[in-house]
């Protein structure tokens, strides 16, 4: 049997044989972020913590798929790869789509609003389309994932998820629902959700960002199955109870209108 060779541990070559590899390569491209925008190759086997031949071997890969691309000597980014899919999901996602249509249709509540659409994808809600403008830029720009559990526009997602999600999420999730204000017991948990899936939109202030007020409605697919969001979000000092559940009602006007938009759009060629 030929040995293994030394700088190659037999567990990483026994991952990469079950089919994990490409996982183990993503994980690379997740250590680019804002804050960290460019990486040595070295860096990037510490932080991981691959061996040097495997990291080498996964940027080489990445990078001949432009994927990443060599800012300098040994130090790399994300590639021209990434930028161009995002152009393709800008111009074909059938929700952006659907939300570029419904621009005209967003009421004018404050001089100082920004309308936001997101998508859940598994246990994330990442924005996807935004649209106005407000005092400070929000957590939840284009592209940025955020949790669950706080925020209008995520809880009116999380409410209208599955009773099986419900529990599993609360199971795996102890910390972040005791800091949801959802309450701190599966029964008082439960409840809340049910309370909003009834009410039908989601009020919340300064859960994700200091001095912001908003209001969201979730997105369903044409099997009725929640999918996202949109939310409106304006200066906390904006926010009317009077108000309130008129502009919520209005909420789910605009979600069922995009709903039914993006099914149109989902089941019929460009």
């Amino acid at each position: 049997m030929k040995p293994l060779p030394e700088s190659e541990p037999l567990q990483e070559q026994d991952a990469d044989s079950k089919g994990s590899s490409l996982e183990r390569m993503l994980r690379v491209l997740d250590l680019f972020t804002e804050a960290s925008p460019i990486w040595a190759v070295d860096e990037m086997g510490a932080a991981l913590g691959y061996t040097r031949s495997t990291i080498y071997r996964y940027v080489r890969e990445l990078a001949e798929a432009n994927l990443l691309f060599q800012v300098e000597a040994g130090r790399y980014a994300l590639g021209a790869r990434i930028i161009t899919w995002d152009r393709q999901l800008r111009l074909s996602d059938p929700l952006v789509r659907a939300a570029h249509a419904l621009e005209q249709d967003l009421p004018r509540w404050s001089e100082q609003q920004v309308w936001l659409i997101c998508r859940l994808f598994k246990d994330q809600v990442v924005c996807i389309h935004q649209h106005g403008d407000l005092f400070s830029e929000v957590s939840y720009s284009r592209g940025s994932p955020r949790p669950l559990f706080r925020g209008a526009t995520s809880k009116a997602i999380l409410a209208n998820m599955t009773a099986r999600q419900h529990s599993q999420l609360f199971l795996e999730n102890p910390d972040e629902v005791r800091a949801s204000h959802l309450g701190q017991t599966w029964e008082q948990f439960r409840r809340s959700l049910q309370q909003l899936r009834r009410q039908g939109y989601v009020a919340s202030a300064a859960e994700i960002d200091p001095g912001v007020y908003g209001l969201a409605a979730p997105i369903f697919d044409s099997d009725g199955k929640v999918v996202g969001s949109i939310s409106c979000l304006r200066p906390i000092q904006e926010r009317d109870n009077a108000q309130e559940a008129q502009q919520g009602a209005h909420m789910q006007a605009l979600a069922q209108a995009l709903s039914q938009r993006m099914a149109t759009l989902t089941h019929r060629p460009a």
